[in-house]
């Protein structure tokens, strides 16, 4: 293997190494979402067909999140 020294003592650093540009932006938007969602912390009214309730936005929105992240995952057909 043509490993630096450095990177193969450290495991952290060997797997930081392998990530790609993709997986980096892929991180870079995580991050924003969560911050995003920690920044908007007051509680709202929601409205969705018949139902109404009152929550905090950051669970709706870490909610949305969630079933965006779980739609693109499912939605993703393997080649």
């Amino acid at each position: 293997m043509n490993e630096t020294p450095s990177t193969s003592k450290n495991p952290a650093l060997r797997f930081l190494s392998r990530l790609t540009a993709k997986n980096w932006v892929a991180i870079a938007g995580a991050i924003a979402a969560l911050v995003f969602i920690l920044q908007n912390r007051q509680r709202v009214r929601i409205e969705l067909l018949f139902m109404d309730l009152n929550a905090p936005l950051w669970i709706s929105l870490g909610a949305v999140l969630l079933i965006g992240w779980l739609v693109g995952r499912f939605s993703f057909r393997r080649r």
